[in-house]
């Protein structure tokens, strides 16, 4: 078993090595093999680091033949876990690929549980052979144990409801007739092998209970193709509320080789309005308010012809006088946005949340990052909020003059 492992080892840098020549003298020219090449090195890159750590565990754990046997295959599911998103989508996950996700997060706490411990025993104990089979014993009954209890505790947490919570926005010159215009912003829903049609349908009940004015969907919502996820999805044209749902690209968007599909199938098929370095004017009562939305920071690599994160195409022919707001996936082009529009209102952005609500702090709301408080250059209100399948959090956001 061992020296399989270090023959796939080697195979696997063989291949990454084989892919950069081809990348580098044959297709350097085309963007989008470009792009699906890089996804492939990538992949290569991540497995190869991948088969170190699985070499390490299974030679570091001295155990029995059956025990030996399960860590193998635990190995084997591990690997196949990024085959596993490609090979068994559906509409809803199955076995297939839950269980090598699974196995996957077992993998890298075990990996890391027990890295952590030969580091601690090698550098703050004496080592002697006395110590060594005390610990060796301790290693295989605790580590697994603790790996065991925190996958388990992972998985259960994807199953709960995102939390949920008001965020209530002052925005400057915004007239009185949006005052408590209500926001539902969703965001890495990630739709493919660990989220399905249930959670959807589920989703869609949740934002209609809340009876919004405007539903916001800042990216990353898929992990797969139109034609595997189009049931999936189909629920989302349910969505309720004044006027319509507005959507941007993630990045994942553009890894499903199908982002003109989805783009197209969202917007004929399911009435959402996608934003693709647009804009749309909703008008109440003597009032405006301007919805702008930008292609991920990963849209120009991907090579697909006009897509790129363009913020002054997006908010080109908005009414002066009217508040903008942008949606954009990544706080990182909502920083871009900023910069290149500081009259930016309200900035709503996914996979990390900020707030910046005045012009010297910059406070995280449910997240581990913030914008820098230099992109917080005026007295407007901005907000970055979201409602992730991933972070399990929501927010409902009420704009306020």
């Amino acid at each position: 078993m061992a020296g399989t492992v270090r023959t796939a080892l080697k195979l696997t840098g063989v291949v990454a090595l084989v892919i950069i020549l081809i990348q580098l003298h044959i297709w350097i020219n085309k963007p989008w093999y470009k792009f699906k090449l890089m996804r492939m090195q990538i992949l290569c890159v991540l497995q190869t680091i991948l088969s170190y750590g699985s070499y390490y565990l299974y030679r570091t754990y001295k155990v029995s033949t059956l025990w030996k046997n399960v860590i193998g295959i635990t190995i084997f599911l591990t690997h196949f876990s990024f085959f596993a998103q490609y090979l068994f989508v559906a509409e809803n996950p199955s076995f297939l690929t839950m269980i090598p996700f699974l196995a996957f997060s077992l993998h890298v706490f075990t990996f890391i549980g027990t890295l952590c411990g030969d580091i601690g025993t090698f550098l703050f104990i004496p080592f002697t052979i006395k110590i060594s089979i005390a610990y060796q014993k301790f290693k295989v009954n605790f580590v697994p144990t603790v790996a065991i209890i925190l996958t388990i505790w992972s998985y259960v947490n994807t199953l709960l409801p995102p939390e949920h919570s008001v965020v209530r926005v002052p925005i400057k010159n915004l007239h009185p007739d949006f005052n408590n215009f209500h926001i539902v912003h969703l965001s890495d829903i990630h739709v493919g092998p660990t989220t399905g049609k249930n959670f959807v349908d589920w989703l869609v009940g949740k934002v209609n209970s809340k009876k919004p004015d405007m539903v916001v969907i800042s990216g990353d919502l898929v992990d797969s193709s139109v034609k595997n996820l189009r049931t999936a999805v189909w629920n989302l044209k349910n969505l309720k509320s004044k006027y319509g749902t507005f959507y941007v690209t993630g990045n994942h968007e553009y890894y499903t080789n199908d982002v003109d599909n989805w783009l197209n199938y969202l917007r004929d098929h399911l009435l959402i309005n996608t934003l693709h370095n647009q804009h749309r004017v909703i008008s109440r009562g003597g009032g405006e308010l301007c919805v702008a939305g930008v292609d991920d920071l990963q849209a120009e690599k991907s090579g697909y012809e006009g897509h790129m994160t363009d913020p002054l195409t997006a908010v080109s022919g908005c009414p002066k006088e009217s508040p903008i707001i942008m949606i954009a996936h990544q706080p990182k082009a909502a920083a871009l946005s900023i910069k290149l529009i500081p009259q930016l209102d309200l900035i709503l952005s996914g996979t990390l949340t900020v707030d910046s609500s005045s012009p010297s702090t910059s406070q995280c709301i449910s997240s581990t990052r913030s914008l820098p408080d230099s992109t917080n250059q005026t007295g407007y209100s901005r907000v970055c909020v979201t409602w992730s399948a991933v972070l399990r959090r929501s927010h409902q956001i009420i704009l306020l003059p």
